[in-house]
């Protein structure tokens, strides 16, 4: 007969809390036995043999945790559970592999590829050269501009005595250092091939122009529906039923047939430009902007602003506020010698920027701005984008510069400390920047953690890996999945309350403070959570010294938990009288 998961759970929280962690281990378990794939039960076992004291076996729980989440598909709570793995045990490093592939589904390439040379630099250092080769092949296939991760698997392929495929990726690197303009490099690359291969032509070629003082070329495909040019490494059929898929949605398919073709020569110029389309056009746009980036900038690096601007545009036309294409875009109208259209789109970067400010980046628009100050003839134009910058939201700006943007949503709310009149707040931002300490970048709750293009943010996921960095220590991290949480009604109140504790916890109370006043003013404020968020306002108080605040917060719960106590202590605090009383009502 299958346990009464109730009754078990009531036993082992009690065990928990008179410090009998074995026992209540001992409980879980079986709840483990009937449920083997319920992730969360893995993870409170992990957290009791953390209280043991027993990290291994954490681990071991947390990594059995993690995959049951990442079995039923929730991403977000596998993540924050195999960094508890590294936490416990930072020498299981077969974890960054899992990380790799599930930043690889959320669409974050270059989280993905720190993941995996972590593990490939564990592995070289192991001496596990096939392993090592593997995961560097991993880091090719999803970021085709890493020339260091192409160098690495071409010499492990020789380590690895797969002579071929050597030679493939040299030829590769050879072609593309050429085309950027790094002859000495492309020469080493060319050299590495006649090593292996004494006879092969390209890389003679190529040595004898720079020994006769010449430069090595790569010839930039251009973008089109139409058959690229056949190589002989590439068969014309495969490329033109891969495009064929493309065109009829096939992706799937497609998808498959040019991850063949770079598997055989890795990095192959015509192949990427496919399958950035391809991502593109499935709506894998993190994916395909990574992509487009460097295609776009190794065409403008082998000046051939024909096919930059062909691959800028067609990213453009279905993203049209990307900014680093924007940025590109700019670069490609200098490069053509057209300032003032270099202007426009630097210009148009800022605006976006302003109203969502790159995470980590955020004086990008100031840089961008100075592109556009020393670019642009119209003084007019110049005055208009930089009152913009500081904050003077009557300065109009040029119509051809404004981007389309859905209007904020705006909630009239009376600050705390005025009567009567009240200015018009957001609450969302208020509270987002109530709610994070001096020095930290401005993130803006909506962008606050990347999401895959068109999926709305799964808030009760990242509440729930909030929860877990919080229960980690990690309070950054923490407050970066709540301030997307936030914007829940659901998870509005748990979110505000956790960022508030974080904050306590970084001893950053006047901005917690700050935050939980915020939130008091919001509507939603009621119930038992309305009573969470004035008790733990009071303990702010309370940390602060503020004494009258505090009995005015418990005051208002006279019932919850020990406040009794509480408004006791605070009226002994107070010389036994009745002045710290005086804002009840």
């Amino acid at each position: 007969m299958p346990p009464d998961r109730s009754r078990v759970l009531q036993q082992a929280q009690l065990l928990a809390s008179r410090g009998q962690f074995e026992a209540a281990i001992a409980e879980w378990k079986k709840l483990a036995t009937e449920m083997p794939g319920d992730g969360s039960i893995h993870n409170s076992i992990g957290d009791l043999h953390l209280k043991r004291n027993v990290p291994g076996e954490a681990a071991t729980a947390f990594l059995q945790a993690a995959s049951a989440f990442r079995a039923e598909g929730a991403t977000l709570k596998a993540i924050a559970t195999f960094k508890k793995v590294l936490k416990c045990d930072p020498t299981r490093y077969e974890v960054y592999r899992h990380l790799g592939d599930l930043n690889v589904e959320r669409g974050l390439i270059s989280s993905a590829v720190q993941d995996y040379l972590t593990l490939g630099k564990y592995y070289l250092k192991e001496r596990r050269g096939k392993d090592a080769l593997e995961i560097y092949k991993k880091i090719v296939v999803q970021d085709p501009s890493n020339l260091n991760a192409q160098q690495r698997v071409a010499e492990l392929c020789v380590q690895e005595n797969q002579q071929d495929e050597a030679t493939k990726v040299y030829l590769q690197l050879g072609r593309e250092r050429s085309a950027q303009g790094r002859y000495d490099e492309a020469k080493d690359a060319y050299l590495a091939v006649l090593r292996i291969e004494p006879a092969n032509s390209e890389a003679a070629q190529f040595v004898e122009n720079i020994k006769k003082g010449g430069t090595g070329t790569v010839n930039a495909v251009k973008p089109s529906s139409s058959v690229p040019t056949q190589k002989p490494s590439e068969p014309l059929d495969l490329l033109t039923e891969a495009i064929r898929r493309i065109d009829e949605k096939q992706y799937a398919g497609a998808e498959a047939i040019l991850n063949q073709m770079l598997t055989r020569e890795p990095g192959n110029p015509q192949v990427c430009q496919l399958l950035a389309r391809l991502h593109l056009q499935r709506g894998d746009v993190q994916v395909a902007l990574g992509e487009y980036r460097f295609l776009a900038g190794a065409a403008l690096r082998a000046h051939d602003p024909g096919l930059a601007e062909s691959l800028i545009q067609e990213f453009l036309s279905a993203e049209p506020n990307s900014v680093p294409l924007l940025e590109l875009n700019g670069e490609l109208f200098e490069e053509k010698g057209d300032h003032s259209g270099a202007a426009l789109q630097y210009a148009k970067a800022v605006e976006l920027l302003l109203e969502h400010p790159e995470p980590g980046m955020e004086s990008l628009h100031e840089e961008l701005f100075e592109k556009v100050r020393s670019l642009s003839t119209d003084e007019a134009f110049v005055n208009r984008l930089a009152a913009r910058i500081g904050g003077d939201t009557s300065a109009e700006p040029r119509e051809s510069v404004q981007i389309a943007s859905e209007p904020e949503a705006r909630i009239d709310v009376p600050s705390l400390g005025q009567s009567g009149e009240s200015a018009g707040t957001d609450r969302e931002e208020d509270l987002a920047s109530h709610l994070t300490a001096p020095g930290m970048p401005s993130v803006s709750p909506a962008v606050a953690t990347k999401e895959p293009a068109g999926s709305p943010p799964d808030h009760e996921a990242h509440y729930a890996l909030g929860v877990a960095y919080k229960n980690m220590g990690l309070y950054e991290e923490a407050k970066e999945e709540f301030q997307v949480s936030v914007n829940s009604d659901s998870f509005y109140l748990d979110s505000a309350l956790m960022m508030a504790v974080c904050l306590k916890e970084e001893r950053q109370i006047a901005h917690a403070i700050r935050g939980l006043e915020t939130v008091l003013a919001d509507p939603r404020c009621e119930g038992a959570k309305g009573q969470a968020i004035r008790y733990e306002l009071g303990l702010l108080y309370e940390a602060e010294e503020q004494w009258e605040k505090a009995a005015h917060a418990f005051q208002s719960i006279p019932s919850f938990h020990d406040v009794p106590q509480r408004l006791a202590a605070l009226k002994w605090k107070q010389g036994g009288g009745d002045a710290g009383f005086k804002y009840a009502a």
